[in-house]
């Protein structure tokens, strides 16, 4: 019975500690627009989906930290309930009844967890100089991601994965410009460590014969990669494209985008994987679209793999919240293999 609850406690325990997308298309920003940024790649987002945009002439730039919490909703519902019923869990924790600590997870967090969850913790930032026709900067990122599938069988079953990684990365770009055409180029280089296996559980049933299961491996990988990419821009248009994990000997991963940008509407659309023909057409189209009423406030809105997705976000001087919904595409198809999120986070 003790395994019950260590099963309960620390599916939920993990839900809120860790999380992921390892991927680097990871900002509230581009996320809630679709992932429409490698055309519009205008501030430090360009770092992940084309640093070529760097150069956009904004001087110093200090954006950090950015810390973002990122749920499903089963995950969130549950932690939420935990978090507002702290005292509830203790007394219940300090009870000596087995059956009564069991039955009250069961009851309370079970219909929360069934099934497939997610949650995602991310936090980054970026200091560097971004000049009209050079930029430069260092920039660091560091997530966790824990993904849990829990059936209502009569033995509940569990798939418990989770996973963190932290990268330091140096960008780079250079401009030019031919006439009222604007070229650039850049680059960014990343190197980090991976812990993939923190927790790598696939039945329940392995707690039966050992119960060190849930001690956490943190054993970590070093790896390295690079992303190029190529900007042209006229006016308020332009045109991008990033080769991502430059590296990495598969398959390249190709993405481009185009961008129609203004102070208060910017509009891009992307298509990613383009070299990979497992992907179908509506699965690779991203559109986004990014609105500034005024400068305290900014809308996003997109459709990420045929899905809806957006948010806002609030800026107070110097101090940004915000809170949106994105997805993550795991499938080939647009519309199938997909996870809704939810986000809320915060950023200087």
């Amino acid at each position: 019975m003790k395994k019950y609850i260590i099963f309960f406690l620390v599916v939920l325990l993990s839900v809120m500690a860790f999380s992921f997308d390892l991927s680097f298309y990871n900002s509230f920003e581009t996320l809630s627009m679709g992932e429409a940024f490698t055309g519009i790649s205008d501030d430090v987002n360009a770092i992940y989906y084309n640093p070529a945009g760097l150069t956009n002439g904004k001087g110093f730039v200090f954006d950090l930290p950015n810390v973002s919490v990122n749920m499903s909703y089963g995950a969130g519902s549950a932690a939420l309930k935990a978090l507002t019923h702290i005292s509830e869990i203790k007394s219940v924790l300090a009870s000596t009844n087995t059956t009564y600590k069991v039955n009250y997870f069961l009851k309370n967090y079970e219909q929360d967890l069934l099934n497939t969850n997610r949650a995602v913790v991310k936090a980054n930032g970026y200091i560097g100089y971004n000049a009209r026709n050079f930029a430069f900067g260092i920039s660091g990122l560091s997530q966790g991601y824990v993904k849990s599938f829990v059936s209502n069988d009569l033995i509940p079953f569990i798939s418990l994965h989770a996973k963190a990684a932290a990268y330091v990365e140096g960008t780079g770009a250079v401009a030019f410009d031919i006439s009222s055409v604007k070229f650039s180029l850049g680059g960014t280089y990343r190197y980090g460590y991976v812990m993939p296996d923190i927790y790598s559980i696939d039945d329940l049933s392995v707690l039966f014969v050992n119960s060190s299961t849930f001690e956490p491996d943190l054993t970590y990988d070093a790896t390295s990669n690079a992303d190029l990419g190529v900007k042209i821009s006229k006016g308020s248009f332009a045109l991008g494209g990033l080769w991502h994990n430059v590296m990495n000997s598969s398959t390249p991963d190709l993405r481009i985008g185009t961008g129609f940008i203004t102070h208060n509407l910017t509009i891009g659309v992307d298509f990613e994987k383009l070299l990979d023909n497992r992907y179908s057409f509506f699965r690779r189209l991203h559109v986004g679209i990014r609105y500034v009423p005024f400068d305290l406030v900014r809308i996003y809105g997109g459709l990420s793999a045929g899905w809806l997705v957006g948010g806002a976000e609030l800026r107070l001087g110097d101090l940004k919240v915000y809170g949106g919904t994105y997805v993550i595409n795991a499938g080939f198809h647009a519309g199938y293999d997909y996870q809704r999120m939810y986000t809320v986070g915060f950023g200087l």
